[in-house]
């Protein structure tokens, strides 16, 4: 499982992207010792930034795609791609906007 970004309180919006393996959860069913740690992700490309409220979905087995959100106080209209073999990201050209889509842009 990833998770990318959020708000700190004090920090405000934040860029990290984290990852934690799904089945070192499902072992401590049964060991509950068993270690569990989330692994900071270094990551490479045009990434999505500082970003919270935001969403996303996953592509394929290899892409999710985060898209909405507020970098700061403004919604964003962008929409990213982290390839999860390489953990690099790539911006997205939308052909219609996510307010055409009549998407909600933060809150997901």
């Amino acid at each position: 499982m990833y998770i990318h970004g959020g708000r700190d309180l004090k920090e405000g919006p934040i860029a990290s992207l984290w990852r934690v393996n799904l089945s070192a959860i499902q072992r401590m069913k049964t060991n509950p010792t068993s270690p569990v740690s989330w692994e900071l992700i270094s990551s490479s490309g045009r990434d999505i930034g500082k970003i919270s409220h935001h969403t996303c979905a996953l592509v394929s087995a290899k892409e999710v795609v985060f898209f909405g959100g507020l970098k700061g106080e403004d919604s964003s209209k962008s929409a990213f791609i982290l390839n999860l073999l390489n953990n690099s990201w790539s911006n997205v050209v939308l052909k219609v906007s996510l307010t055409q889509l009549l998407l909600p842009k933060v809150n997901y």
